[in-house]
């Protein structure tokens, strides 16, 4: 009886085995093992020499990430399928085979901000709007004509970094596999050194900020595009009391494509609260390769006076009489 019984059991298993199909599984520890390698282009190309000896610190590289962002969008789809972090100069990262276009950026810069990942069309590189305490500051301002600056007023970017390649992930043949992939990650953001190399009176400079207009709003690094929308960057301008002139270095993703004519403010307040305004076009000098902006015009800042604009000197208009209708009833 009971080798009767084990012989239902038997045949049962059997039945049970060789009914059902064994389904193939995706297992992301069987794929194949992908290596990262960046190869970060981190030098420019920037004057130190005359760097300013007051507050403003002018740096020959970009600093280096601490992690990049990785995404796979299938070719001829521009869909993420799948993204990942790795370390500064790569990892190990795994994707199902297929054939795509990948794209990987640094993380942690503190004025640009990242949108737009889930298409490669939209994936947008952008900076926020000024504060509006620096907003008041540009107010009044003399813009060739304008009461305002075209566009948003935002923070100059910081570098992002960027590599594109398309790739190919073979199928997994079940054998141990490494494939390495190596890429280049190089900014998306231009760098332009900014002189006037003549100021008088540099020993009564407080502060100095810059305004630079039609520039583009963002960068969409996905299709290797910039904005078509206008707007005015800012950024603090270094003063060398030494060599008698006003140095620094700013960042933009570009200048706007166009006609459109770009201009220089500088924004001076000198240390009795005056505040002096220059401004300048500029747009011929982007077309420097040297990415060097001069201003050849000297600035003269005068031997600042007590009850300066912007000074604590309070003034009050002389007394008139004044006398009006009024009307009872």
């Amino acid at each position: 009886m009971k080798k009767k019984l084990m012989n239902i059991l038997l045949v049962a298993l059997l039945v049970a085995f060789t009914s059902c199909e064994r389904m193939p599984l995706y297992d992301m520890d069987k794929t194949l093992s992908l290596e990262l390698v960046l190869n970060l282009a981190l030098d420019l190309d920037i004057d130190v020499s005359i760097a300013s000896d007051v507050d403003i610190k002018i740096a020959k590289t970009i600093p280096a990430p601490t992690h990049n962002k990785v995404l796979f969008y299938p070719l001829g789809s521009k869909k993420l399928s799948y993204s990942t972090i790795v370390e500064a100069t790569g990892g190990e990262i795994f994707t199902p085979p297929g054939q795509y276009h990948m794209l990987v950026y640094s993380m942690g810069t503190e004025y640009t901000q990242i949108r737009g990942e889930s298409d490669i069309s939209t994936i947008e590189a952008f900076t926020s709007d000024i504060s509006a305490t620096k907003m008041k500051i540009l107010r009044g301002f003399t813009r060739a004509g304008e009461t305002d600056p075209p566009g948003p007023v935002i923070y100059a970017p910081d570098h992002l970094l960027v590599a594109a390649e398309d790739v190919e992930i073979p199928e997994w043949t079940g054998e141990s596999q490494t494939i390495t992939i190596k890429a280049v990650e190089s900014t998306i953001v231009q760098t332009y050194s900014f002189e006037v190399e003549t100021v008088v009176g540099t020993q009564y400079i407080q502060s100095c900020e810059a305004f630079v207009t039609n520039q583009a709003r963002s960068s969409f690094f996905g299709r290797g595009e910039i904005s078509t929308e206008p707007a005015t960057i800012c950024f603090e301008v270094g003063v060398n009391t030494k060599k008698n002139c006003l140095y620094t270095v700013f960042n933009t993703f570009g200048k706007l494509p166009g006609e459109s004519r770009s201009y220089l403010h500088i924004l001076i307040k000198d240390t009795g609260g005056t505040e002096h305004r220059v401004s300048v076009d500029i747009t011929d000098q982007f077309n420097n390769p040297e990415h060097h902006i001069l201003i050849t015009e000297p600035i003269v800042i005068p031997t600042p006076t007590p009850g300066g604009e912007g000074g604590i000197a309070p003034t009050v208009d002389p007394w008139t009489d004044e006398i009006r209708d009024v009307g009872i009833g």
